[in-house]
């Protein structure tokens, strides 16, 4: 655990090298030499022990390099019996055919999609990109990432419609979640985003978009049924379930304390304006926490959502932000530094809870790279029996 907490601590070291620069420009270039480098690093090279889910992505690339029919057949053959989407079937079977037959190869090439497009998106929110950085690392949001590669590429493609979505350009925004939805299917949720940001904001409309999120949660199974989905994998493994979902429950509170803070610094600042966009997006957020402690499989979908929230929240105590796209400038300093150290604190404790008692959660603990002088890697066999 020594060394998780020494790699969050090389952002802080960042962070504070950052200041010594005298030029913006440059400022903001080393941070993104220096972030890219950190990330890509420890998440490009990581073993396949480390995240749940690499092991599965592994398998399934070694897998199939060892079927000639495959390697030799066109790579926009669609082939159900992946489980993949289309997307991602044409990318792992590019790679497979023309990069290299390493199965080792869809871990670096997703971490390298994914790192970059995470320090491109934050860099455009914030200068201070590494400080960002080390507070979504301590949520756990990254390493969601990593994890759950399909839906990271498409959370790529939201990054990009992302700035489309807020100037109200609902085409080009359509036509990329769609391409996103090649890649994952829960992307297609992001497409209710530009309806409901027109929904004007009131305390009635906020308590009936969440009320709907109660019902749902209260008859989903029933949803299920009536939409003929009561026999899918995710429909089965979430009603087979008899254990509390404590961490549900743990990061629904967690969102709602952010949003809840965002709101006090509105208004403790005397903010004038507000972003639409980000604050549905914060109420979708919170609905998808809602219906997740009765159906688990719905935490996926914060996934699009947590980004989004946590770079929101960091400008909100980022003391040197001067919020003038809110109608603020240089308000209460001082309280946001405080908020800012006090939240680092506490994610961080969160972070230490998770990686003693829970780490199943992500498998971080023992970290190790992966050893390329070792013709024989062992992966997950559960992916296999049940393909």
């Amino acid at each position: 655990m020594a060394i998780i907490f020494l790699y969050f601590a090389l952002f802080l070291g960042v962070h504070l090298l950052t200041r010594q620069f005298v030029k913006r420009g440059a400022a903001r270039l080393f941070q993104l030499v220096a972030c890219f480098l950190l990330l890509f690093g420890f998440f490009g090279f990581r073993n396949i022990t480390v995240l749940n889910d690499t092991p599965h992505y592994y398998g399934a690339y070694y897998q199939l390099t060892h079927l000639k029919n495959y390697v030799e057949s066109s790579i926009f053959t669609y082939r159900i019996l992946l489980s993949f989407e289309y997307g991602y079937q044409v990318l792992q079977h590019t790679l497979i055919k023309y990069v290299s037959k390493e199965p080792f190869t869809i871990i670096i090439f997703s971490s390298l999609m994914i790192t970059w497009g995470n320090v491109k998106f934050i860099s455009r929110q914030t200068r201070h990109i590494a400080l960002a950085l080390l507070m979504i690392l301590l949520s756990g949001v990254l390493f969601d990432q990593y994890c759950l590669i399909r839906q990271s590429f498409a959370l790529m493609f939201f990054y990009a419609a992302y700035p489309y979505l807020k100037q109200d350009r609902w085409k080009p925004y359509v036509a990329l979640i769609i391409c996103a939805a090649f890649f994952h299917l829960s992307a297609l949720v992001l497409l209710i985003l530009p309806i409901v940001q027109h929904i004007p904001i009131s305390k009635r409309n906020v308590a009936i978009v969440l009320g709907i999120a109660v019902l749902i949660s209260i008859t989903v199974y029933e949803l299920f049924n009536l939409l003929g989905l009561g026999d899918t994998k995710y429909f089965l493994m979430n009603i087979k379930r008899n254990t509390f979902p404590i961490g549900a429950v743990l990061d629904g509170t967690l969102m709602l304390t952010l949003l809840m803070t965002c709101l006090w610094l509105y208004r403790k600042m005397g903010m004038t304006s507000y972003d639409k966009t980000t604050f549905w997006i914060g109420i979708c957020g919170l609905c998808v926490c809602i219906i997740t402690p009765s159906f688990l499989s719905f935490f996926r979908l914060n996934i699009f959502v947590w980004p989004i929230i946590y770079i929101t929240f960091f400008r909100f105590v980022d003391a040197d932000d001067q919020m003038t796209d809110y109608g603020a400038q240089n308000q209460c300093q001082a309280l946001r530094r405080q908020m800012m150290m006090m939240v680092m604190g506490l994610l961080a404790v969160r972070m230490a809870m998770i990686l003693m008692f829970r780490n199943e959660w992500y498998h971080l603990v023992p970290y190790s790279f992966y050893d390329f002088s070792d013709r024989f890697h062992g992966f997950n066999m559960y992916w296999e029996n049940n393909v």
